[in-house]
C-alpha cells in the first residue's frame, strides 16, 4: 500500500460546532487545512524510534530553559532535550522498578512457604 493524503479543512463553523457537541478542547483541531499521510500496513515501526505528535502544556520557565540550552552552538534542538530529560527519568523508573521486582523474586523464593503453596497450585505436590 503507498502513502496516501488526507486534506481536511476545518471552518469556525466546524469548531463551534464540536464544541457544541462536547468535544474536549484539547481534540478540537485549529482553523484551516490540516494534512493526514497513511502509510503502509506492512511497514513495523519500533516504538523507540518513532515520534508520536502530542499536544502538551509546559510552564513557560521550562520551556524558556530548553530554547536557550537550545541556542547554544552545536546543540540538539529544544524538543529533542526535552524528550532527552524525559527519557532518562524514566529510564531510571525502569530500573527502580526490575529493582523491586527483583527483591519481591528473591524474597519469595527463599520463603518456604510460599514455595509450599505454590508447589502445591501447580499439582508439584500431593
Amino acid at each position: 500500500m503507498e502513502e496516501k493524503e488526507l486534506v481536511i479543512e476545518y471552518t469556525k463553523d466546524d469548531i463551534a460546532q464540536m464544541r457544541a457537541e462536547g468535544i474536549d478542547e484539547d481534540a478540537i483541531p485549529s482553523v484551516g487545512k490540516h494534512r493526514f499521510r497513511r502509510v503502509s500496513r506492512n511497514k513495523v515501526y519500533l516504538r523507540k524510534e518513532s515520534k508520536m505528535r502530542i499536544n502538551i502544556y509546559l510552564d513557560c520557565d521550562i520551556v524558556d530553559h530548553f530554547r536557550s540550552r537550545a541556542d547554544k552552538p552545536n546543540a540538539a534542538p529544544y524538543q529533542t532535550q526535552i524528550n532527552a530529560e524525559l527519557r532518562k527519568i524514566m529510564e531510571r523508573d525502569l530500573v527502580k522498578d526490575k529493582e523491586t521486582i527483583d527483591a519481591t523474586v528473591r524474597e519469595l523464593l527463599g520463603n518456604d512457604d510460599f514455595l509450599e503453596a505454590l508447589a502445591e497450585k501447580l499439582g508439584l505436590k500431593k
